[in-house]
Protein backbone atom coordinates (compact mmCIF):
# COMPACT_ATOMS: atom_id res chain seq x y z
CA UNK A 1 0.00 0.00 0.00
CA UNK A 2 2.95 2.06 0.68
CA UNK A 3 4.29 1.73 -2.32
CA UNK A 4 1.23 2.43 -4.41
CA UNK A 5 0.72 6.11 -2.62
CA UNK A 6 4.39 6.84 -3.65
CA UNK A 7 3.24 5.91 -6.76
CA UNK A 8 0.36 8.13 -7.24
CA UNK A 9 1.65 10.61 -5.28
CA UNK A 10 4.90 10.97 -8.30
CA UNK A 11 2.30 10.40 -10.64
CA UNK A 12 0.26 13.29 -9.44
CA UNK A 13 3.83 15.23 -9.44
CA UNK A 14 4.54 14.34 -13.30
CA UNK A 15 0.71 15.27 -14.39
CA UNK A 16 1.26 18.64 -12.47
CA UNK A 17 4.32 19.36 -14.28
CA UNK A 18 2.93 18.16 -17.82
CA UNK A 19 0.14 19.91 -17.31
CA UNK A 20 1.93 23.25 -16.47
CA UNK A 21 3.72 22.22 -19.60
CA UNK A 22 1.24 21.36 -22.00
CA UNK A 23 -1.49 22.66 -21.06
CA UNK A 24 -0.80 25.75 -18.41
CA UNK A 25 -3.18 24.83 -15.74
CA UNK A 26 -1.23 25.39 -13.10
CA UNK A 27 -1.54 28.73 -12.01
CA UNK A 28 1.76 28.94 -9.62
CA UNK A 29 3.89 27.80 -13.09
CA UNK A 30 4.07 30.75 -15.52
CA UNK A 31 3.93 29.68 -19.06
CA UNK A 32 7.51 29.02 -20.74
CA UNK A 33 9.66 27.97 -23.96
CA UNK A 34 11.73 25.33 -22.31
CA UNK A 35 9.61 24.31 -19.16
CA UNK A 36 13.14 24.90 -17.20
CA UNK A 37 12.34 26.30 -13.50
CA UNK A 38 8.36 24.88 -12.75
CA UNK A 39 8.27 24.34 -9.06
CA UNK A 40 5.67 22.19 -7.49
CA UNK A 41 6.38 22.13 -3.35
CA UNK A 42 5.47 18.86 -1.73
CA UNK A 43 2.49 17.89 0.50
CA UNK A 44 5.43 17.49 3.66
CA UNK A 45 9.58 18.34 4.04
CA UNK A 46 11.45 15.65 1.81
CA UNK A 47 8.25 14.23 -0.15
CA UNK A 48 7.38 12.27 3.01
CA UNK A 49 4.26 10.68 3.04
CA UNK A 50 3.33 11.83 6.34
CA UNK A 51 3.87 13.92 9.20
CA UNK A 52 4.49 12.96 13.25
CA UNK A 53 5.18 15.39 16.43
CA UNK A 54 6.36 14.35 19.72
CA UNK A 55 4.95 16.41 22.05
CA UNK A 56 5.44 16.44 25.84
CA UNK A 57 3.22 18.62 28.42
CA UNK A 58 3.32 20.40 32.01
CA UNK A 59 7.44 20.90 31.71
CA UNK A 60 8.57 17.83 33.74
CA UNK A 61 11.93 16.60 34.75
CA UNK A 62 11.63 13.49 33.56
CA UNK A 63 11.46 14.96 30.14
CA UNK A 64 14.80 16.01 30.03
CA UNK A 65 15.82 13.47 32.17
CA UNK A 66 14.70 10.58 30.32
CA UNK A 67 13.08 12.10 27.16
CA UNK A 68 15.41 14.39 25.48
CA UNK A 69 18.13 11.76 25.83
CA UNK A 70 16.08 9.26 23.64
CA UNK A 71 15.10 11.77 21.36
CA UNK A 72 18.17 13.15 20.74
CA UNK A 73 19.78 9.56 19.84
CA UNK A 74 17.27 8.94 17.26
CA UNK A 75 17.44 13.63 16.37
CA UNK A 76 14.07 13.29 16.43
CA UNK A 77 12.77 17.15 17.42
CA UNK A 78 9.96 17.41 20.41
CA UNK A 79 7.57 20.01 21.78
CA UNK A 80 7.63 20.55 24.95
CA UNK A 81 4.78 22.52 26.38
CA UNK A 82 6.02 24.13 30.04
CA UNK A 83 4.05 25.84 32.50
CA UNK A 84 6.78 28.63 33.44
CA UNK A 85 5.48 29.95 37.34
CA UNK A 86 6.37 25.61 37.86
CA UNK A 87 9.88 25.85 36.63
CA UNK A 88 12.81 26.77 38.97
CA UNK A 89 15.63 27.78 38.42
CA UNK A 90 17.69 25.34 40.39
CA UNK A 91 16.57 22.38 42.04
CA UNK A 92 15.38 20.86 43.92
CA UNK A 93 12.41 21.89 42.07
CA UNK A 94 8.38 21.96 42.68
CA UNK A 95 7.13 18.78 42.72
CA UNK A 96 7.95 16.78 39.81
CA UNK A 97 8.65 19.85 37.58
CA UNK A 98 12.15 20.89 35.56
CA UNK A 99 13.63 23.84 36.23
CA UNK A 100 14.67 26.66 33.52
CA UNK A 101 18.03 25.80 32.67
CA UNK A 102 16.65 22.43 31.44
CA UNK A 103 14.51 23.90 28.83
CA UNK A 104 16.55 25.58 27.61
CA UNK A 105 18.93 22.69 26.95
CA UNK A 106 16.04 21.45 25.30
CA UNK A 107 15.69 24.03 23.37
CA UNK A 108 19.41 24.30 22.33
CA UNK A 109 19.01 21.01 21.32
CA UNK A 110 16.73 22.16 18.60
CA UNK A 111 13.47 21.05 20.62
CA UNK A 112 10.03 23.36 20.88
CA UNK A 113 9.32 25.54 23.91
CA UNK A 114 5.56 25.88 23.90
CA UNK A 115 2.94 27.54 25.98
CA UNK A 116 0.61 25.41 28.16
CA UNK A 117 -0.97 28.60 29.67
CA UNK A 118 0.66 30.34 32.94
CA UNK A 119 -1.31 28.34 35.69
CA UNK A 120 -3.10 25.33 33.35
CA UNK A 121 -6.56 26.19 34.00
CA UNK A 122 -9.64 25.54 31.70
CA UNK A 123 -9.06 28.53 29.48
CA UNK A 124 -13.33 27.64 29.04
CA UNK A 125 -14.25 28.98 32.39
CA UNK A 126 -12.35 32.34 32.88
CA UNK A 127 -13.41 35.55 31.00
CA UNK A 128 -11.57 37.50 28.15
CA UNK A 129 -10.05 39.92 30.53
CA UNK A 130 -6.89 41.59 29.51
CA UNK A 131 -3.40 41.14 30.07
CA UNK A 132 -2.88 42.70 33.01
CA UNK A 133 -5.92 41.00 35.24
CA UNK A 134 -5.11 37.65 36.78
CA UNK A 135 -7.50 34.61 36.27
CA UNK A 136 -8.17 35.89 32.96
CA UNK A 137 -7.92 34.02 29.25
CA UNK A 138 -5.25 37.37 27.85
CA UNK A 139 -3.69 37.76 31.42
CA UNK A 140 -2.81 33.33 30.82
CA UNK A 141 -1.60 32.88 27.42
CA UNK A 142 0.13 36.11 27.29
CA UNK A 143 2.05 36.07 30.45
CA UNK A 144 2.60 32.53 29.50
CA UNK A 145 4.00 34.11 26.63
CA UNK A 146 6.19 37.00 28.21
CA UNK A 147 7.95 34.83 30.77
CA UNK A 148 8.92 32.02 27.65
CA UNK A 149 10.64 34.37 25.86
CA UNK A 150 11.96 36.07 29.09
CA UNK A 151 13.85 33.00 30.06
CA UNK A 152 14.13 30.54 26.83
CA UNK A 153 16.62 31.68 24.41
CA UNK A 154 16.30 30.97 20.58
CA UNK A 155 12.83 30.52 20.74
CA UNK A 156 10.35 31.98 19.08
CA UNK A 157 7.17 30.49 20.75
CA UNK A 158 4.04 29.74 18.66
CA UNK A 159 2.80 27.15 19.57
CA UNK A 160 0.20 26.84 22.67
CA UNK A 161 -1.41 23.38 24.23
CA UNK A 162 -4.53 23.85 25.92
CA UNK A 163 -5.16 22.71 29.65
CA UNK A 164 -7.08 19.46 29.49
CA UNK A 165 -7.17 19.90 26.07
CA UNK A 166 -10.52 22.45 26.12
CA UNK A 167 -11.11 25.59 24.25
CA UNK A 168 -13.92 26.84 22.49
CA UNK A 169 -14.53 29.78 19.88
CA UNK A 170 -13.60 32.30 22.29
CA UNK A 171 -10.62 30.86 23.74
CA UNK A 172 -9.51 30.26 19.94
CA UNK A 173 -10.38 33.93 18.90
CA UNK A 174 -7.86 35.27 21.36
CA UNK A 175 -5.63 32.82 21.40
CA UNK A 176 -4.75 33.52 17.78
CA UNK A 177 -3.51 37.12 18.98
CA UNK A 178 -0.75 35.47 20.66
CA UNK A 179 0.45 32.47 18.98
CA UNK A 180 0.11 30.26 15.56
CA UNK A 181 -1.85 27.15 16.37
CA UNK A 182 -2.89 25.11 19.89
CA UNK A 183 -3.07 21.74 20.37
CA UNK A 184 -6.37 20.24 21.98
CA UNK A 185 -7.03 16.37 22.38
CA UNK A 186 -8.55 13.57 19.76
CA UNK A 187 -7.93 10.43 18.41
CA UNK A 188 -7.59 11.64 14.78
CA UNK A 189 -4.67 12.76 12.97
CA UNK A 190 -4.78 16.53 11.46
CA UNK A 191 -5.48 17.05 7.76
CA UNK A 192 -2.42 17.61 5.51
CA UNK A 193 -3.98 20.99 5.01
CA UNK A 194 -5.44 23.51 7.00
CA UNK A 195 -6.75 27.38 7.37
CA UNK A 196 -8.77 29.66 10.03
CA UNK A 197 -9.70 28.45 12.98
CA UNK A 198 -8.52 24.82 12.23
CA UNK A 199 -5.09 25.71 13.37
CA UNK A 200 -6.57 25.92 17.08
CA UNK A 201 -7.61 22.57 17.22
CA UNK A 202 -5.02 20.34 16.37
CA UNK A 203 -5.74 17.16 17.81
CA UNK A 204 -2.94 14.83 19.85
CA UNK A 205 -3.81 11.53 21.25
CA UNK A 206 -2.11 10.05 24.26
CA UNK A 207 -2.17 6.19 24.73
CA UNK A 208 -3.42 5.03 27.72
CA UNK A 209 -2.41 1.63 29.23
CA UNK A 210 -3.81 -1.66 30.67
CA UNK A 211 -3.04 -2.28 34.30
CA UNK A 212 -0.44 -4.68 35.08
CA UNK A 213 2.66 -2.90 34.16
CA UNK A 214 5.65 -4.07 35.90
CA UNK A 215 7.71 -4.25 32.80
CA UNK A 216 7.82 -3.56 28.72
CA UNK A 217 6.43 -6.87 28.37
CA UNK A 218 2.79 -5.61 29.68
CA UNK A 219 2.43 -2.50 27.59
CA UNK A 220 3.67 -4.17 24.22
CA UNK A 221 -0.16 -4.29 23.07
CA UNK A 222 -0.37 -0.57 23.52
CA UNK A 223 3.03 -0.36 21.43
CA UNK A 224 1.43 -2.51 18.72
CA UNK A 225 -2.02 -0.26 18.34
CA UNK A 226 -0.08 2.90 18.70
CA UNK A 227 2.47 2.40 16.10
CA UNK A 228 -0.84 0.75 13.77
CA UNK A 229 -2.26 4.81 14.52
CA UNK A 230 0.45 6.01 12.98
CA UNK A 231 0.72 3.56 10.05
CA UNK A 232 -2.76 4.38 9.27
CA UNK A 233 -1.67 8.32 9.45
CA UNK A 234 0.92 7.25 7.21
CA UNK A 235 -1.51 5.46 4.46
CA UNK A 236 -4.21 8.98 4.40
CA UNK A 237 -0.97 11.44 4.42
CA UNK A 238 -1.91 13.09 7.68
CA UNK A 239 -0.37 14.90 10.70
CA UNK A 240 -0.09 12.66 14.15
CA UNK A 241 0.95 14.14 16.97
CA UNK A 242 1.76 12.16 20.23
CA UNK A 243 0.58 13.62 23.36
CA UNK A 244 2.99 12.46 26.55
CA UNK A 245 3.58 13.57 30.40
CA UNK A 246 5.83 11.59 32.51
CA UNK A 247 8.64 9.13 30.84
CA UNK A 248 10.76 7.18 33.36
CA UNK A 249 12.21 3.73 33.31
CA UNK A 250 9.91 0.93 34.24
CA UNK A 251 11.20 0.56 37.89
CA UNK A 252 9.88 4.06 38.08
CA UNK A 253 6.24 3.70 37.07
CA UNK A 254 4.86 2.24 40.81
CA UNK A 255 5.69 5.67 42.24
CA UNK A 256 3.95 7.66 39.15
CA UNK A 257 1.41 5.23 38.20
CA UNK A 258 -2.06 6.38 39.87
CA UNK A 259 -1.47 9.96 37.80
CA UNK A 260 -4.43 11.40 36.04
CA UNK A 261 -2.35 10.88 32.74
CA UNK A 262 -0.34 7.73 32.15
CA UNK A 263 3.43 7.70 32.45
CA UNK A 264 4.78 5.68 29.60
CA UNK A 265 8.59 3.75 30.16
CA UNK A 266 11.91 4.85 28.72
CA UNK A 267 12.16 0.95 27.15
CA UNK A 268 8.65 1.66 24.96
CA UNK A 269 9.52 5.11 23.61
CA UNK A 270 12.47 3.76 22.37
CA UNK A 271 11.04 0.62 20.96
CA UNK A 272 8.25 3.82 19.62
CA UNK A 273 11.43 5.42 18.14
CA UNK A 274 13.07 2.54 16.57
CA UNK A 275 9.87 1.73 14.88
CA UNK A 276 9.59 5.43 13.55
CA UNK A 277 13.20 5.80 12.72
CA UNK A 278 12.53 2.84 9.93
CA UNK A 279 9.54 4.79 8.92
CA UNK A 280 11.26 7.88 8.40
CA UNK A 281 14.07 6.35 6.61
CA UNK A 282 12.11 4.56 4.29
CA UNK A 283 10.75 8.10 3.70
CA UNK A 284 6.99 7.29 4.89
CA UNK A 285 7.03 9.72 7.69
CA UNK A 286 8.85 12.97 8.54
CA UNK A 287 9.61 13.35 12.12
CA UNK A 288 9.63 17.42 13.37
CA UNK A 289 8.15 19.69 16.27
CA UNK A 290 4.76 21.36 16.31
CA UNK A 291 5.82 24.74 15.35
CA UNK A 292 8.28 23.67 12.39
CA UNK A 293 5.40 21.37 10.73
CA UNK A 294 3.34 24.67 11.25
CA UNK A 295 5.27 26.48 9.55
CA UNK A 296 6.07 24.70 6.34
CA UNK A 297 1.94 23.87 5.67
CA UNK A 298 1.59 27.91 5.89
CA UNK A 299 4.43 28.65 4.08
CA UNK A 300 3.17 25.66 1.08
CA UNK A 301 -0.21 26.81 1.20
CA UNK A 302 0.37 30.59 0.64
CA UNK A 303 4.10 30.62 -1.96
CA UNK A 304 4.25 31.85 -5.30
CA UNK A 305 6.98 31.60 -7.65
CA UNK A 306 8.17 33.88 -10.41
CA UNK A 307 11.16 32.07 -13.18
CA UNK A 308 13.72 35.18 -13.59
CA UNK A 309 16.12 32.89 -15.71
CA UNK A 310 15.36 30.11 -17.55
CA UNK A 311 18.26 28.92 -20.18
CA UNK A 312 20.38 25.43 -20.88
CA UNK A 313 22.69 26.73 -18.62
CA UNK A 314 21.37 28.55 -15.63
CA UNK A 315 17.63 28.81 -14.01
CA UNK A 316 17.03 31.76 -11.45
CA UNK A 317 14.15 31.47 -9.49
CA UNK A 318 12.15 33.57 -6.79
CA UNK A 319 9.70 32.27 -4.47
CA UNK A 320 7.82 34.33 -1.74
CA UNK A 321 5.03 33.93 0.84
CA UNK A 322 3.01 36.98 2.60
CA UNK A 323 4.02 35.08 5.99
CA UNK A 324 6.35 36.87 8.73
CA UNK A 325 10.59 35.80 7.72
CA UNK A 326 11.20 36.30 10.95
CA UNK A 327 8.98 33.25 12.06
CA UNK A 328 8.29 31.67 8.91
CA UNK A 329 11.61 30.46 7.23
CA UNK A 330 11.73 26.93 7.48
CA UNK A 331 12.91 25.50 4.01
CA UNK A 332 10.85 23.60 1.52
CA UNK A 333 10.64 20.57 -0.71
CA UNK A 334 10.27 21.40 -4.24
CA UNK A 335 10.62 19.68 -7.23
CA UNK A 336 12.40 21.77 -10.16
CA UNK A 337 12.28 20.63 -13.52
CA UNK A 338 15.68 21.20 -15.01
CA UNK A 339 16.90 20.17 -18.71
CA UNK A 340 17.42 16.04 -19.35
CA UNK A 341 21.40 16.27 -19.44
CA UNK A 342 21.37 17.79 -16.05
CA UNK A 343 22.64 14.40 -13.78
CA UNK A 344 23.72 16.58 -10.47
CA UNK A 345 22.24 20.60 -9.92
CA UNK A 346 24.14 23.03 -7.68
CA UNK A 347 21.16 24.67 -6.16
CA UNK A 348 22.15 28.08 -4.48
CA UNK A 349 20.16 30.26 -2.15
CA UNK A 350 22.08 33.06 -0.99
CA UNK A 351 25.40 32.13 1.13
CA UNK A 352 24.47 27.96 0.64
CA UNK A 353 24.44 25.87 -1.92
CA UNK A 354 24.00 22.07 -2.43
CA UNK A 355 25.07 19.59 -5.13
CA UNK A 356 22.36 17.36 -5.24
CA UNK A 357 21.14 14.75 -7.94
CA UNK A 358 18.06 14.44 -10.61
CA UNK A 359 15.22 12.24 -10.45
CA UNK A 360 13.72 11.47 -13.48
CA UNK A 361 9.34 11.82 -13.43
CA UNK A 362 7.96 10.14 -16.86
CA UNK A 363 9.47 12.20 -19.06
CA UNK A 364 10.42 15.12 -16.94
CA UNK A 365 13.86 15.57 -15.26
CA UNK A 366 13.70 17.53 -11.99
CA UNK A 367 15.89 17.97 -8.60
CA UNK A 368 14.50 17.99 -5.21
CA UNK A 369 16.04 20.80 -2.89
CA UNK A 370 15.36 22.61 -0.24
CA UNK A 371 13.63 26.80 -0.05
CA UNK A 372 13.31 29.25 2.10
CA UNK A 373 10.77 31.43 1.28
CA UNK A 374 12.10 34.63 0.42
CA UNK A 375 15.60 33.67 1.43
CA UNK A 376 16.90 35.21 -1.93
CA UNK A 377 17.40 33.96 -5.62
CA UNK A 378 17.35 30.38 -5.78
CA UNK A 379 20.03 29.62 -8.94
CA UNK A 380 20.42 26.28 -10.43
CA UNK A 381 23.21 25.34 -12.48
CA UNK A 382 24.32 21.93 -14.00
CA UNK A 383 27.86 20.61 -11.72
CA UNK A 384 29.25 17.37 -10.91
CA UNK A 385 28.92 14.92 -8.04
CA UNK A 386 29.90 17.11 -4.80
CA UNK A 387 32.97 16.45 -2.86
CA UNK A 388 32.15 15.79 0.59
CA UNK A 389 28.30 13.93 0.88
CA UNK A 390 26.67 12.72 4.00
CA UNK A 391 27.09 9.30 4.64
CA UNK A 392 23.73 7.14 4.32
CA UNK A 393 25.06 4.43 6.90
CA UNK A 394 24.75 4.84 10.40
CA UNK A 395 27.49 3.50 12.46
CA UNK A 396 26.70 1.53 15.11
CA UNK A 397 28.86 2.31 17.66
CA UNK A 398 28.32 6.18 17.74
CA UNK A 399 25.60 8.47 16.94
CA UNK A 400 26.93 12.17 15.18
CA UNK A 401 24.22 14.96 16.19
CA UNK A 402 23.19 18.15 13.51
CA UNK A 403 25.35 21.00 14.88
CA UNK A 404 23.09 23.87 17.03
CA UNK A 405 23.20 26.33 16.40
CA UNK A 406 23.14 26.21 12.44
CA UNK A 407 23.46 28.41 10.66
CA UNK A 408 26.25 30.17 13.05
CA UNK A 409 28.33 32.44 13.44
CA UNK A 410 30.87 32.33 14.89
CA UNK A 411 29.84 29.36 17.28
CA UNK A 412 28.69 26.34 16.96
CA UNK A 413 28.42 23.30 18.79
CA UNK A 414 28.45 19.58 18.27
CA UNK A 415 27.34 16.42 20.07
CA UNK A 416 27.90 13.06 19.73
CA UNK A 417 27.27 10.04 21.91
CA UNK A 418 29.59 6.92 21.85
CA UNK A 419 28.07 3.51 22.50
CA UNK A 420 31.87 2.06 22.74
CA UNK A 421 35.15 2.95 24.12
CA UNK A 422 37.89 3.76 21.17
CA UNK A 423 39.92 5.96 19.49
CA UNK A 424 37.98 8.68 18.03
CA UNK A 425 38.68 11.95 15.80
CA UNK A 426 36.20 14.60 15.21
CA UNK A 427 37.74 16.63 12.03
CA UNK A 428 36.33 19.99 10.45
CA UNK A 429 36.69 20.51 6.64
CA UNK A 430 35.92 23.01 3.90
CA UNK A 431 33.55 21.89 0.83
CA UNK A 432 36.42 20.99 -1.19
CA UNK A 433 37.62 18.44 1.65
CA UNK A 434 40.68 20.70 2.70
CA UNK A 435 40.81 19.88 6.38
CA UNK A 436 40.37 23.12 8.63
CA UNK A 437 41.15 21.47 12.36
CA UNK A 438 40.98 18.89 14.59
CA UNK A 439 38.81 19.37 17.61
CA UNK A 440 39.22 15.73 18.81
CA UNK A 441 42.12 13.03 18.52
CA UNK A 442 42.27 10.93 21.17
CA UNK A 443 40.98 7.74 23.36
CA UNK A 444 37.19 8.56 24.45
CA UNK A 445 34.86 6.40 27.05
CA UNK A 446 31.17 5.71 26.18
CA UNK A 447 29.06 8.58 26.73
CA UNK A 448 27.91 11.79 25.62
CA UNK A 449 30.41 14.54 24.44
CA UNK A 450 30.00 18.35 23.23
CA UNK A 451 32.53 20.18 21.67
CA UNK A 452 32.61 24.29 20.62
CA UNK A 453 33.87 25.22 17.20
CA UNK A 454 34.63 28.22 16.74
CA UNK A 455 34.85 29.42 13.00
CA UNK A 456 36.49 32.85 13.59
CA UNK A 457 38.35 33.97 10.28
CA UNK A 458 36.97 31.82 8.21
CA UNK A 459 34.80 32.66 5.33
CA UNK A 460 31.14 31.75 5.51
CA UNK A 461 29.55 29.11 3.38
CA UNK A 462 29.63 25.32 4.24
CA UNK A 463 31.52 23.40 5.99
CA UNK A 464 31.57 19.58 6.92
CA UNK A 465 32.42 17.83 9.90
CA UNK A 466 33.61 13.76 10.12
CA UNK A 467 33.45 11.97 13.40
CA UNK A 468 35.68 8.87 13.15
CA UNK A 469 36.01 5.91 15.41
CA UNK A 470 37.47 2.39 15.29
CA UNK A 471 36.95 2.71 11.35
CA UNK A 472 33.48 3.80 11.17
CA UNK A 473 32.75 7.58 10.30
CA UNK A 474 29.85 9.68 9.78
CA UNK A 475 30.14 13.54 8.65
CA UNK A 476 27.46 16.17 8.23
CA UNK A 477 26.96 19.81 6.92
CA UNK A 478 26.66 23.16 9.02
CA UNK A 479 26.68 26.39 7.43
CA UNK A 480 28.67 29.82 8.66
CA UNK A 481 26.70 32.83 7.99
CA UNK A 482 27.96 36.09 8.40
Amino acid sequence: MNKLLRFINLYTLMFLFASSLIFGIEAQIPAADTGYGNTYVTRWADDRMSAFTFSFDDGLKSQYDNARGILNNYNFKGSFFILPPYLTDSLPGIWRYGTWYMFQELANDGHEIGSHTLNHPDLTTLPPGDTSTPNTIHYELYQSLNKIYQKIENNYCISLAYPYGTHNNLVDSISALYYDGARSIGEDPNSWSMSGSEWFGLKSYGVTFDNPRNSINDDLDELNNFEGWIDQSIQNGTWAIQLVHEVVPYSELPGIIDSTYYPIGNEWLSMLCDWIKEKSNNREVWVENMGNVMRYMKERDSYSYNILTQTNSLIEINLTDPLDDVIFNYPLSAYISVPEDWQYVRVEQGTQFKIIETVYLDSITAVLADIVPDGGVIKLMKSGPSYISEEEHLPDNFILHQNYPNPFNPLTAIRFHLYDNGYTTLKIYDITGREICTLVSEELSAGDYKFNFNAEGLASGIYVYVLSMNGNYLSRKMTLLK
